[in-house]
């Protein structure tokens, strides 16, 4: 259970929630944990941390009168996440070939989409349209290599070049709506349209000053208005780009559109945005803030996805973010774990089927905080003994996933 309580109550052997781990250090390896010692308390109180939750089913219980409040959405959102790891989903499961074959042919689909959007970025520029046919071929290749092995994607979706964010997210968004249609079994004509509205969702950023685009303080008010220009940007060049069917539009219309009216650049309500709109905002969120940028530090994807879950309050669908953390499982690609055995790696490949049982590159001795020997481990081997107990930030360690995968 999620339980609030003032930083005077919290003991060694209670267990600090992961859903307020804002206020925690970015030197800390793990966002969560069990408080081990009374030094560690006077850290947190040092912060100037207040009042804290503790999960009572992962430590020691607070006191009778010591409970500030039961969160009651704090506690469905830790509940209904934790269950997700238990979930099996062995009907939406295809058939893959191994990483290593499918991984040559996944490197070429996502270089020829990167250049893809880098040609037509350049074209835009110079008042050129979009070429609808190698739109459609490059979304072909991708939805290949997804039904190859979708992990192989995921994979390079997550070795990132910071000069290269806009490149990459529009081809990641259009590989995380894949891996969504895919898993909730949209017909295969249907998913190609979608692919190919990720792939475009953010084009009209072209013609955002890049002074305002590439900002690493805050935007003013003034460039904040310019930057959400971008989806009217877009908009209007694939509505002058013949070819391009209306679901493939609507994702770059819809993409910034939220459930309780607060998007733009419409404010359209919940009613009015349609299931691949909602669908795009999740996959367009997700890649964006595990992503670093000039503003912002990247967030683990496990961290991501709760984050979700916050959202799914308000902002998003939640049936569909519930939806879209299935399709990528609780420890998506890219997610660095602490394993029983005291070692930790980076998840490979996602179980969909089993999610508490992914492909992991063993690389690290956490207890001694070195490198070892790099080994792959299969945790749905019944050979294996060992578990995930944990998630780890890997900038914490000083550790540069994009290396390691």
């Amino acid at each position: 259970m999620i339980k609030k309580i003032k930083i005077d109550h919290l003991k060694p052997g209670m267990y600090v929630s992961d859903l307020n781990n804002q206020w925690v250090p970015a030197g800390n390896k793990s966002r969560s944990g069990k408080i081990g010692s009374l030094a560690t308390i006077e850290k947190i109180r040092k912060l100037g941390i207040t009042e804290i939750y503790i999960d009572t089913n992962k430590g020691i219980d607070c006191a009778k009168g010591e409970c500030l409040e039961i969160d009651p959405v704090k506690q469905l959102q830790a509940h209904q996440f934790e269950s997700l790891k238990t979930q099996s989903d062995a009907n939406h499961s295809p058939k893959r070939i191994p990483l290593e074959t499918s991984r040559d042919n996944a490197e070429k689909s996502y270089s020829q989409a990167k250049g893809l959007i880098g040609d037509i970025l350049e074209d835009i520029k110079n008042g050129k349209g979009i070429d609808a046919q190698a739109v459609d071929a490059t979304t072909d290749d991708l939805i290949h290599s997804l039904n190859e092995n979708e992990n192989a994607l995921a994979c390079l979706s997550f070795i990132r070049t910071k000069d290269e964010y806009l490149l990459e997210h529009s081809v990641n968004v259009g590989i995380l709506l894949g891996i969504f249609c895919r898993a909730r079994r949209i017909e295969p004509d249907v998913m190609r349209q979608v692919v190919a509205g990720g792939i475009l969702h953010d084009i009209g950023k072209i013609l955002v000053p890049n002074e305002i685009l590439n900002k690493p303080g805050k935007l003013s008010g003034a460039e904040w208005e310019e930057m959400k220009r971008h989806v009217t940007y877009g908009e209007q060049i694939l509505d002058v780009t013949a070819g391009l069917s209306d679901i493939t539009r609507s994702i770059c219309r819809q993409h910034h559109e939220r459930l309780d009216g607060s998007g733009y650049p419409r404010n359209l309500p919940a009613k009015e945005i349609t299931e691949f709109g909602r669908m795009s905002a999740i996959c367009d969120v997700y890649d964006a803030v595990t992503a670093d940028r000039v503003y912002h530090t990247g967030m683990a994807p496990n961290d991501a996805l709760r984050k979700l879950v916050e959202w799914s309050i308000f902002h998003l669908d939640k049936e569909l973010v519930y939806d879209f953390i299935r399709s990528l499982s609780v420890y998506p690609v890219g997610t660095l774990v602490e394993l029983s055995n005291g070692r930790a790696g980076v998840v490979l490949e996602a179980n969909r089927r089993s999610p508490k049982h992914p492909v992991i590159k063993v690389f690290y001795n956490v207890r001694h905080e070195h490198h070892i020997e790099q080994e792959i481990v299969n945790l749905d081997d019944k050979k294996v003994s060992m578990e995930i107990i944990n998630t780890l930030d890997a900038r914490a360690l000083k550790i540069d996933i994009s290396g390691i995968m």
